[in-house]
């Protein structure tokens, strides 16, 4: 919802692999769905432009098989349809809008291909621009999901749109983050780890341990909330030139570091893991899993 992925990868086992190509365009497709429902007329022109150049890639790297996934801003938007039929009609690919315990499912996938999830249980969070995961888990899969629609872009654009809120981004997060829960440790013991996923997670990972991020990772949780502040006490434009960020992440990061402060207070967690995997990859692994064992829908063939 905040920025459309291409990534082209080779595979040496069902879950070793190494990226051969990664484009990031922001296009931000939430722009508009999360406060007037619809896809407006320049974001479908940017993301149509965005799906001819992977077209392009798929064509000039030879890719044999992919899988176009969408999530929180085109599952959403009343004219999804019309948007994804546009995608199929210039570029060929089938984009397939996703649900949330969907989303879910593919986090858990790549979580799984990069961490050791057999001891204990952890809790999963994945954020996006509309909406986040939040998932109990462990080795032999999700044990209880939810779907939030809570995601940084529709919390910076609901705030934009409240007319007379005088809220800070801080206060205005915090309190639509009230409600937000996870099961009761008492139900399942208590998750032994917190992990969490996206883009902003591993924006934030980057500010504790600039250059680290070639495996997993970690902040923690004392630092995660001296994050909090640090950001908070600057404006969009001071991040972007203290911390070197993208303008389409130095808006969004600070209502990303409240929403997993948020979720590492009710798991009573002292870190948050950070796999530097997430949705991309999941789909990824999936994609070959689903040739290896075709239980579900088989990735299209890349020439379709």
């Amino acid at each position: 919802s905040n920025a459309i992925r291409f990534v082209v990868a080779d595979f040496d086992s069902p879950t070793s692999y190494r990226f051969v190509s990664k484009h990031r365009v922001p296009v931000r497709l939430g722009h508009n769905v999360f406060t007037h429902g619809f896809l407006d007329e320049q974001t479908i022109k940017g993301g149509l432009t965005a799906f001819r150049l992977f077209r392009a890639g798929i064509d000039a790297m030879n890719v044999q098989y992919y899988r176009a996934v969408a999530t929180s801003a085109t599952r959403e938007a009343s004219n999804r349809e019309a948007f994804v039929g546009e995608i199929a009609r210039q570029t060929g690919i089938e984009l397939e809008p996703i649900s949330g315990a969907e989303e879910a499912r593919l986090v858990h996938v790549a979580v799984r291909s990069r961490v050791d999830l057999s001891k204990g249980r952890w809790i999963l969070v994945d954020l996006g621009g509309g909406s986040v995961e939040v998932s109990l888990v462990d080795d032999s899969g999700i044990l209880w999901s939810e779907s939030y629609q809570v995601g940084t872009v529709r919390l910076l654009e609901t705030l934009e749109e409240a007319e007379g809120c005088h809220d800070s981004v801080r206060e205005w997060v915090e309190r639509q983050l009230a409600p937000l829960t996870i099961p009761p440790p008492k139900s399942y013991d208590g998750p032994t780890s917190f992990a969490a996923t996206g883009g902003n997670i591993e924006a934030l990972a980057e500010l504790v341990n600039p250059g680290g991020q070639n495996g997993a990772t970690s902040i923690s949780k004392k630092r995660l909330g001296e994050l909090v502040s640090e950001l908070a006490a600057r404006t969009t434009e001071e991040r972007i030139q203290t911390w070197k960020l993208r303008p389409d992440r130095a808006d969004v990061i600070l209502p990303a570091a409240l929403v997993y402060r948020h979720f590492t207070r009710l798991a009573k967690a002292s870190e948050v893991v950070v796999p530097n995997v997430g949705l991309k990859d999941g789909v990824l692994v999936d994609v070959v899993d689903s040739l290896l064992h075709p239980r579900h829908r088989l990735a299209p063939k890349a020439n379709q």
